[in-house]
């Protein structure tokens, strides 16, 4: 998916949606960055979740830029380790077909299955369920084995080969980064979740815009809704006068 010019978010957005989303769950909190940011939500809900991804990623370009900056903990020494990716190349992992057939060979005889690629509102449907990856599966795989088994039966090599080609027909559904270890040299995958990186960055913009009014609002006299309005650049050039007189 190409990377489209992002516009500036308004303070109010920030706030608006720090707001709303607090305490939602993921899927849902990423639904409505979406919306604010001027997406399809209901449609996106129904598309591949790397689609979703892929719009949390556009407003956390047009929030803060493409950077996304992490830390993770060495699964070998536990150290931590920094590590840093752009958005927008993200953005950009292209997606194979959203489903298709495929036949596994096993000692058993041949498992066939008709697949296609989770949505977002199947990862939200099954978020919290013990059960969550099989009933995602029976969700979105029909699975027949060679004696007319269903995929709850299904052997490992099976749920494997499913498993690959959903992550290759939507590559920005799962991220994860190959990292080495500065420590101690270990080399290990780390997840990416775009849903957690932006959401961080909102709650992160919220409490910044949330001090600036405080220090504006004392200085100047000025109600919350007087602050928001300001433009960006306006609303840090009142801040350095008022630090130059302090």
């Amino acid at each position: 998916m190409a990377a489209a010019a992002a516009s500036p978010v308004r303070a109010q957005t920030i706030l608006d949606l720090a707001d709303a989303a607090q305490g939602e769950a993921p899927i849902a909190r990423a639904l409505r960055v979406a919306a604010a940011a001027g997406e399809d939500a209901v449609g996106l809900r129904a598309a591949p979740l790397g689609h979703l991804h892929a719009a949390a990623l556009g407003f956390h370009t047009a929030l803060a830029g493409p950077r996304l900056e992490a830390v993770v903990t060495c699964p070998a020494c536990a150290s931590a380790v920094e590590f840093a990716l752009d958005a927008d190349s993200l953005r950009g992992l292209g997606g194979a077909a959203a489903s298709g057939d495929l036949t596994v060979s096993t000692e058993d005889g041949a498992w066939r299955v008709s697949w296609r690629v989770p949505t977002a509102g199947d990862l939200a449907d099954v978020a919290g369920r013990a059960d969550a990856a099989t009933a995602l599966l029976a969700r979105c795989c029909d699975v027949t084995g060679p004696g007319g088994e269903d995929a709850a039966l299904a052997p490992v090599e099976v749920v494997e080969r499913i498993e690959a080609a959903l992550a290759a027909a939507d590559p920005l559904a799962e991220v994860a980064v190959g990292l080495e270890c500065p420590e101690c040299g270990a080399f290990f995958d780390a997840d990416v979740d775009p849903i957690a990186f932006v959401w961080r960055e909102v709650e992160t913009r919220a409490r910044r815009v949330l001090r600036e009014v405080d220090v504006l609002a004392r200085a100047y006299g000025w109600t919350e809704a007087e602050v928001l309005a300001l433009p960006e650049q306006r609303r840090t050039a009142y801040l350095e006068i008022v630090r130059e007189g302090a």
